[in-house]
């Protein structure tokens, strides 16, 4: 016979508990998340290289540990309670009142979790298989995100979102009501709307790719490529940009590099990536200044660390 049920939450009709508040909810992650935060701030700090060379590949880390904290403190193993949902007094339960099991509590967390360590992804899109993982990622990454704020936001009824959906579960006051409140069902008009909303997150990557060969980028896609092939470089942006001050306007040619290795002190290779740009830019002349941005660290999702140079070069030094 299993007690562990009976001891973490004694049991309760299901009208005498009520919703969580608006507010609490997102302050009570806030806190969570700052405490994660340190978390990785501390392992960044001593493994930091180590992150920094893996690339996107940290985010990794930061959701095995998110995983971890909060699939097992929002499972009856502690209650249905973050130490953060402790302090503010909520919980975690399924429609009977009951604290979450550990897989429905982890499988929660995976469906809250993964669309937001998704976002920034780099993906190749060059074969099928990319196209396909872009599709996908903008889908579950950009479409989750979407579908997770509007729940929250508009299901007033049960303040259910994507992730309370997907396992059943609700979170309501820790403490039970002094009188009877009935659970309300979701209005199913919000599920044409998560429906919509996936349908726009589809729409993205055919949008970025017509914007990318929009005349204001085609000259801009080979220096991207570029730079992206040069070694030690993990990621390239490449952007005009134009600063308007003291009644004159200046413009510049902006690339940003992350580096997996420590060469941000680098000015020699600085000065190589801005000389590719005025080789590649047969416009480049028309430019005041050329930035160089040269980046080394790491981002897990939870905690993130960087060092940074920016470098500014005349087109005329560049010859």
């Amino acid at each position: 016979m299993d007690t562990t049920q009976s001891t973490t939450l004694p049991p309760r009709l299901p009208e005498l508990l009520v919703f969580a508040g608006f507010w609490r909810r997102p302050c009570a992650l806030f806190i969570d998340l700052l405490m994660l935060g340190v978390a990785g701030w501390i392992i960044g700090e001593v493994f930091f290289e180590s992150l920094a060379r893996i690339g996107d590949w940290a985010k990794i880390i930061g959701f095995v540990m998110a995983l971890a904290y909060f699939g097992i403190c929002n499972s009856r193993v502690a209650g249905g309670q973050t130490l953060a949902k402790r302090l503010l007094g909520l919980r975690v339960i399924d429609a009977h009142g009951c604290t979450l099991s550990l897989t429905r509590s982890m499988l929660r967390y995976v469906v809250l979790g993964v669309p937001f360590f998704a976002g920034g992804l780099a993906i190749a899109s060059e074969s099928m298989m990319g196209m396909v993982l872009v599709y996908a990622l903008s889908l579950f990454g950009f479409g989750g995100e979407l579908a997770i704020v509007y729940l929250y936001i508009f299901n007033r009824r049960t303040r259910q979102s994507l992730h309370d959906l997907a396992v059943g579960s609700y979170v309501v006051q820790a403490e039970p009501a002094l009188q009877g409140v009935t659970f309300l069902q979701m209005w199913r008009g919000h599920l044409v709307a998560v429906a919509l909303l996936a349908l726009l997150a589809l729409t993205g990557p055919y949008v970025s790719d017509r914007f990318a060969q929009s005349k204001m980028f085609v000259g801009i896609l080979p220096l991207y490529q570029t730079l992206s092939a040069q070694p030690h470089v993990i990621s390239a942006q490449v952007v005009r940009g134009s600063i308007y001050r003291d009644g004159e306007t200046s413009h510049s040619m902006q690339a940003a590099l992350r580096m997996d290795a420590p060469l941000t002190g680098d000015r020699a290779m600085a000065k190589h990536i801005a000389q590719l740009l005025a080789k590649g830019d047969p416009d480049i002349a028309n430019e005041d200044d050329i930035d160089v941005t040269l980046s080394h660290g790491f981002t897990m999702g939870i905690a993130s660390g960087w060092r940074k140079q920016v470098y500014s070069f005349k087109p005329a030094e560049l010859k």
